[in-house]
């Protein structure tokens, strides 16, 4: 892995651990063994840098989604999956890295929201609509709506994480996903 890449994925990790707003360059750095201009050689300020984290983030995010369209199951046991692998995924982070991007960032966040929208929207939703033509999902169920819906809950899983910390992944899976996709389940 070239330098750039991993000051990257190292200062992803920082970031998602402590937050953006706190974890300066110095700690970068210091974290690394590096000089804080050898960071700077690879990213010129602190705001490209989180912004490259930020895409760098959804091209991992999209490379498991999409490894998880492409394994065999019904459109219901991928949407799980991708929630899962979301779930697993958000419990790692603490809350102000999301607070912090939004407030920081805007424009990054702006990516961020856009990013998430395509994997409820585009792919989540586009999942549900094939399950509903498989005749796997009550075909009267809103999908929009749905994912709104969802998108709601994922916000909340953000904002209360150390609430729901006392939590497994399976019951917090168990108990918002699964309960709600046994829902819109087509009955014979």
């Amino acid at each position: 892995m070239s330098l750039s890449k991993t000051i990257l994925v190292r200062s992803l990790v920082l970031f998602q651990t402590h937050g953006i707003k706190t974890v300066r360059m110095d700690d970068i750095a210091r974290e690394m063994g590096l000089s804080k201009k050898t960071i700077y050689l690879h990213y010129g300020s602190k705001k490209e840098l989180v912004q490259k984290c930020i895409h760098h983030l959804f091209d991992l995010h999209f490379s498991n989604i999409k490894r998880i369209q492409d394994e065999r199951g019904t459109p219901i046991e991928k949407i799980i999956k991708i929630y899962e692998y979301a779930v697993k995924h958000l419990i790692k982070v603490t809350p102000n890295f999301y607070f912090d991007l939004k407030r920081g960032y805007p424009e990054t966040y702006q990516f961020y929201a856009l990013q998430r929208g395509k994997i409820v929207f585009g792919i989540i939703k586009t999942l549900l609509k094939k399950g509903q033509r498989s005749g796997d999902i009550d075909p009267t169920i809103n999908t929009q709506l749905f994912c709104e819906f969802h998108l709601i809950n994922l916000d909340q899983v953000i904002s209360h994480k150390t609430a729901l910390m006392e939590y497994s992944l399976q019951d917090l899976l168990d108990n918002t996903i699964r309960v709600s996709l046994n829902g819109i389940i087509k009955r014979q």
